[in-house]
């Protein structure tokens, strides 16, 4: 199992222009900037539901950031991968995931087409209906641990992983490990992860994921590795199907 500790990274205290202004509000210091930055990191708000409102009520009347959406994805998607079983790929996981989430919203900007597929933008990508169903749809258990990430007993370390995997991602794109792969226009066209372990997995696996079948073994991405870490396809198999 993971060690559970959880070491403040000082990265995100001196992230760029795109980072403050996501963060704070006009006029403010770096100093409150910090301070404002560092709570998101430390201890993530929790959020109840309302009713019978979905996550993106919840995330619009709260108006969290892309930064803090695109961690509760990474948070949420990750952990539901079967983590137990998937410990060992690590922060790895939780990158990919994030990637993954960047790599729809790059597609999208040049093209109508993956725009009415993928959604616009990371808001839109993340709660386009029937695409991150685990982290979150209300009728999943996981989208809970997007509301309130806290409730994990492994929060705090799965929670750094989170953090650092949307701080990549939003403020170091041309590190996309995925670029190496499969591109439509200089784009990265990896869009479609299936997680065999997790518990929402079927048998068969859906249509586009079942490597059975002639549409998915051509979609299917092999040799996928971030920071070092190599994926077989036990526990996050990608698929590109924006060739």
């Amino acid at each position: 199992m993971y060690k559970i500790g959880f070491i403040f990274f000082t990265a995100f205290l001196s992230l760029n222009a795109y980072a403050n202004d996501a963060f704070c509000p006009p006029g403010s210091n770096k100093a409150l900037q910090k301070i404002e930055l560092n709570k998101i990191i430390d201890s993530p708000e929790c959020f109840k539901r309302q009713g019978d409102e979905s996550n993106e009520v919840i995330v619009d009347r709260n108006k969290l950031t892309d930064f803090e959406i695109l961690a509760r994805l990474s948070f949420a998607e990750s952990i539901s991968t079967n983590m137990e079983k998937c410990e060992k790929y690590g922060e790895a996981v939780f990158e990919s995931i994030a990637w993954g989430v960047h790599n729809r919203v790059e597609l999208a900007k040049n093209n109508p087409k993956w725009e009415k597929s993928f959604g616009k933008g990371y808001r839109g990508v993340i709660f386009k209906k029937a695409q991150f169903n685990p982290a979150v749809s209300k009728k999943s258990a996981y989208s809970k641990l997007f509301l309130c990430p806290t409730e994990h007993p492994l929060w705090k370390e799965y929670w750094k992983h989170a953090t650092e995997a949307a701080n990549k991602v939003l403020t170091s794109p041309n590190e996309n490990p995925f670029l190496k792969g499969p591109k439509t226009n200089g784009v990265s066209a990896v869009t479609h992860f299936y997680y065999p372990q997790s518990t929402q997995a079927t048998n068969p696996p859906v249509d586009w994921a079942d490597l059975t079948k002639a549409k998915a073994k051509n979609a299917f991405v092999k040799d996928v590795s971030i920071n070092g870490t190599k994926f077989s396809n036990e526990c996050v198999q990608f698929f590109s199907y924006a060739k």
